[in-house]
């Protein structure tokens, strides 16, 4: 017995969908950090609530100041 899988559609309740974003946020910026690492490249990732605000997420080179 696996997951169910769920439809992609906008979440209508308000606390669920900022619940959902905040965790779902954290994991996207975490593989971003994660990719510049491992790849040796400059990202910049910039996301927006619906409210406004900004989530920026900047991943540097790392290796190449060694």
């Amino acid at each position: 017995m696996g997951r169910v899988k769920l439809k992609m559609k906008r979440l209508e309740n308000l606390s669920g969908r900022q619940v959902t974003y905040s965790k779902r946020r954290a994991g996207i910026l975490k593989k971003t950090k994660e990719l510049s690492i491992l790849c040796d490249i400059d990202i910049l990732f910039l996301m927006f609530f619906p409210t406004g605000k900004p989530t920026l997420c900047l991943g540097e080179q790392r290796l190449a100041s060694l």
